[in-house]
């Protein structure tokens, strides 16, 4: 009985609006920060090879919770008569390897372009991945849904990989590995297109019933978020695309906050130019 519990979708599909901004939202934001500070002083000061070993075991973390949620939602598919949520999937489905969303997108792209150095895709992918965090962070949707403090596998799940897709890039900044140039916004909008009209691509020829990252409509209609709460399924994406916009001038001045402090006549400065 235990297990049935905790390995489910049951109540994945709902929206926090209950507890957006609750004393449990507050608790999983101090959660969240605890860790995070936690971590990052345990990190900033060990040597570079086993800050590199944890960072890659935090990785591999992301990509075996990511693929272990496909694994349930195939159970799911395939064992379950009634659905839970719109969640399950057959295992040949494009989904069981990839994603449509964004930070499902994210959690495949960030551990290979940390990997491989890919540097092309940096900009793009670590912005994203901090905005992707925070976004469920502070809209708590996968995270704060169904019966309090009742804990299953998906929510300790989402809870983690968001938190990694937060704190792997900005300590990588913080250690010097990378910048966010404003120069290279062009990079972020080229990605962020790109994965929209991958979206799009599942949302018309994949699945017709799915919403990939909220393209098709507004699940947040009636919902705690102000003027969003009350436009119509199409015009939501216009003030979508505002707040994506502006959350990543606001990843941009975080980022630069956790810069390392170097003096622009020290050699490292110029070598990271």
């Amino acid at each position: 009985m235990f297990l049935s519990n905790f390995f489910t979708t049951i109540g994945m599909d709902e929206q926090p609006s209950y507890y957006f901004f609750s004393n449990y939202h507050l608790v999983y934001l101090l959660i969240n920060i605890i860790f995070f500070i936690l971590l990052f002083k345990y990190l900033k000061n060990k040597p570079i090879k086993l800050q590199n070993k944890i960072i890659s075991i935090a990785l591999v973390l992301i990509l075996l919770l990511k693929f272990a949620g496909e694994a349930l939602f195939i159970y799911e598919y395939y064992f379950i008569d009634e659905s839970y949520s719109t969640y399950p999937h057959a295992f040949f489905n494009i989904n069981t390897f990839f994603s449509f969303q964004l930070c499902g997108i994210m959690n495949i792209l960030l551990p290979f372009v940390i990997w491989f150095n890919i540097k092309p895709l940096k900009d793009f992918v670590f912005a994203t991945a901090i905005l992707g965090g925070l976004a469920v962070i502070f809209y708590p949707v996968t995270v704060l849904y169904g019966e309090p403090f009742r804990i299953t596998f998906p929510i300790i799940r989402s809870s983690v990989i968001h938190f990694f897709l937060i704190f792997i890039p900005l300590f990588l900044i913080y250690r010097g590995d990378f910048k966010l140039r404003k120069a290279n916004w062009t990079k972020v909008a080229i990605g962020l297109l790109l994965t929209a009209a991958w979206a799009m691509f599942g949302n018309l020829f994949i699945d017709q019933n799915a919403n990939n990252m909220y393209l098709m409509s507004n699940p947040f209609n009636g919902g705690p978020i102000p003027v969003i709460n009350i436009l119509g399924n199409g015009y939501h994406v216009l003030f979508l695309a505002g707040a994506v916009t502006i959350g990543y001038i606001i990843v941009f001045q975080i980022s630069y906050l956790f810069e390392p402090r170097i003096s622009k006549n020290n050699y490292l400065y110029k070598k990271q130019l």
